[in-house]
């Protein structure tokens, strides 16, 4: 009966993903950047503004096309899904993002153009990102950077406009520095990264060999005592040489 249940389980959970995937239509992309299904920023006119120029300066500056889209609810549906959907079919190809937010929650998600692959340095083996693209790593730093300033929020209107822009604004400041650097830099940091890291698990193994080596090596150590000769005295069977002896028991136990 357990399994029965399980499977039914699993089975409507494929049915609200196909359903998800199969039954929402994309809507044109919203001019202004902000698709704001939830209604949050209606008495709010001021922060839809605020955001809307914040985006779209970060498009002006480094051409990274940033949508904000916000439901009350998604009643149960993917929002990986929904930020995926969105993304592919507002932004293509195009650097960008899309943030997805459900306001009675207050959980969102966010999907990015993948970087191409002729966007990525000859030869790079190690996971790298595009010139528009944010890493994990850029992303978390942006998160920490916020995470107080949403804690403190006093409404959801004003955590929504809070994480746009506060991610907006994230996002411009890793562009900027990424701008600043100079061309050809970024190929080189990452030659050497790829170098470094190839040396390093190199050292790593043969320390681990080595290791292993002096571990077998005291595995098969073996002490052995030299045997001691006496000379028969006076035609006796026995000699009547010094005798030395060595106690590997507990003393005090009389061993």
């Amino acid at each position: 009966m357990r399994l029965l249940c399980v499977a039914l389980l699993w089975m409507m959970a494929g049915w609200l993903h196909a359903q998800e995937t199969d039954d929402f239509t994309p809507p044109p992309p919203p001019a202004d950047g902000i698709l704001d299904e939830a209604r949050m920023f209606a008495r709010s006119p001021e922060r839809h503004k605020a955001v809307a120029e914040t985006l779209a300066a970060l498009e002006e500056k480094h051409g990274f096309r940033f949508y904000f889209v916000l439901y009350s609810s998604l009643y149960g549906r993917n929002l990986d899904d929904r930020a995926h959907v969105l993304q592919r079919a507002w932004l293509g190809d195009s650097p960008g993002m899309v943030l997805v937010l459900e306001t009675d929650s207050r959980i969102f998600r966010q999907s990015q153009t993948p970087t191409k692959a002729d966007h990525l340095p000859a030869g790079a083996t190690l996971p790298v990102t595009g010139p528009k693209e944010l890493a994990p790593t850029d992303l978390g730093a942006i998160g920490r950077t916020m995470e107080e300033s949403l804690r403190q929020a006093p409404s959801t209107e004003d955590y929504a406009e809070r994480l746009a822009l506060g991610l907006a604004t994230g996002i411009s400041k890793v562009l900027d520095e990424r701008a600043a650097v100079p061309e050809g830099t970024t190929r080189s940091s990452l030659v050497l990264l790829a170098v470094g890291f190839g040396a390093a698990v190199g050292l790593i193994a043969l320390l681990v060999v080595a290791g292993l080596k002096r571990a077998e090596a005291k595995a098969l150590e073996r002490f052995v005592f030299p045997k001691a000769t006496v000379g028969t005295r006076l035609g006796a069977p026995f000699g009547g040489g010094k005798v030395s002896s060595r106690s590997f028991g507990n003393r005090e136990a009389g061993r």
